[in-house]
């Protein structure tokens, strides 16, 4: 035996890719719970119970703060919400009704990634599957440390707040000593004593809304790293095409060639399903990432406490990472499908047949179009999409900063 032959690593699954992160599983928050079909072997869902706590919360949490929106608009009724981290939880909330309602979707695009998947370690490594999973595990474990340790350090300062500097039993309960604020019947969210049943109801929508966050952006990265990755092998095999065997070995060639269009109109449709779950999720997050960031920053300018300026900070630092890490997904998928043009223009089709240099010229033309994420045609999400949407966020904070 070789010994210096490189040792290959255990076969990667599908399965691997689509575990949730700790955050959800200690609290029951796990949206997609996969599992095999034995009879057909299809991953699917064995669970709805997560959607379903996390809809009741949802409509609570909703329902109370809505009707306080409400009877302020109409009957001016003091308003008590807290606007950065309203318009954040409906940025949240906002993802979790995508994932519910495009399930299925979700569901039947796995699937057909999985039915792409290389079925042993030497096509893996061919792929660079282990590149691919490798980079996946790097990203699962920050995310995994930032939501452990964020996620109670962002729940824990508003009690430490209060804890440090309310004054007293007859003094309500300011909007900054509270984890979420808004509005709850009775006026129990002022109300001192029930300070600590009020703060575990806002855990429990702060951990729903985290769950969402978590479950798309697993998603999200996930497919965009697989439709990458089958880009990019694509590519290599066109670049490996040699248009003199169209001449000595016309048969085999074209054989080859069927199979290479033919893939590339696969992945060019996972593209396009691709957006098309997430298309209304770019369109609102580029007003909703905005407007949340615009609050976020005008807080920490005002603010002087330091706890306050903490637990204000921990929710900025994740909506400006994640839009432009979502931002930066989509170039490199644009990047990724530009890929196959140029490996075509690199190609030397003059020495090929006539009828390879025909085939070649509607093969160029269609593999000009590359694919973008985009919302109904009204956005496209890459790095000039980030920088637009954080000018967004910083006119509108000017303009509150005016007024």
């Amino acid at each position: 035996m070789d010994n210096s032959q490189e040792k290959l690593p255990e076969l990667i699954r599908m399965e691997d890719f689509l575990r949730p992160q700790n955050v959800q599983e200690y609290s029951k928050n796990v949206h997609f719970k996969w599992r095999r079909n034995p009879v057909d072997n299809r991953l699917e869902n064995t669970s709805m119970l997560a959607f379903l706590l996390s809809a009741f919360w949802n409509v609570v949490f909703f329902g109370f703060n809505g009707w306080n929106v409400l009877e302020h608009l109409l009957f001016g009724h003091p308003n008590t919400q807290n606007p950065p981290i309203f318009s954040i939880t409906v940025y949240f909330s906002i993802r979790g009704l995508m994932l519910y309602l495009k399930r299925k979707d979700i569901i039947d695009f796995v699937n057909d990634l999985d039915r792409e998947w290389p079925q042993n370690i030497a096509s893996q490594l061919e792929k660079n599957m282990d590149q691919t999973y490798l980079s996946f595990c790097q990203r699962y474990k920050f995310v995994q440390i930032f939501s452990m340790v964020g996620l109670p350090m962002f729940c824990s300062l508003p009690v430490g707040l209060f804890v440090l500097t309310h004054e007293g039993n007859e003094v309500p309960v300011s909007v900054n000593e509270q984890l979420l604020g808004g509005w709850l019947p009775f006026g129990i969210r002022q109300i001192p004593k029930y300070y600590f049943f009020v703060w575990t109801f806002d855990v429990i929508c702060t951990i729903c809304g985290v769950s969402f966050f978590l479950t798309f952006d697993n998603l999200f990265n996930v497919m965009q790293n697989h439709l990458i990755m089958h880009l990019n092998d694509l590519s290599k095999q066109i670049d490996a095409l040699d248009p003199v065997d169209s001449v000595t070995n016309e048969k085999v060639f074209f054989a080859n060639l069927f199979d290479l269009v033919q893939r590339q109109q696969l992945l060019n449709e996972l593209c396009r399903r691709y957006n098309n779950i997430f298309k209304v999720a770019f369109l609102v997050s580029n007003f909703l990432g905005a407007g949340s960031l615009c609050f976020m920053l005008f807080i920490l300018s005002e603010a002087s406490d330091l706890l306050i300026i903490v637990q204000y900070t921990l929710p900025t630092v994740v909506l400006i990472g994640f839009t432009f890490e979502i931002c930066l997904r989509g170039t490199q998928l644009e990047d990724a499908s530009a890929s196959l043009y140029s490996s075509l223009t690199r190609q030397n089709w003059c020495i090929g047949s006539q009828k390879y240099r025909k085939f070649y010229l509607l093969w160029l033309q269609y593999s000009q179009r590359t694919q973008k994420l985009g919302g109904f045609g009204l956005i496209e999400v890459n790095m000039v999409h980030f920088t637009d949407i954080m000018q967004l966020a910083y006119r509108l904070f000017t303009f509150l900063k005016s007024h």
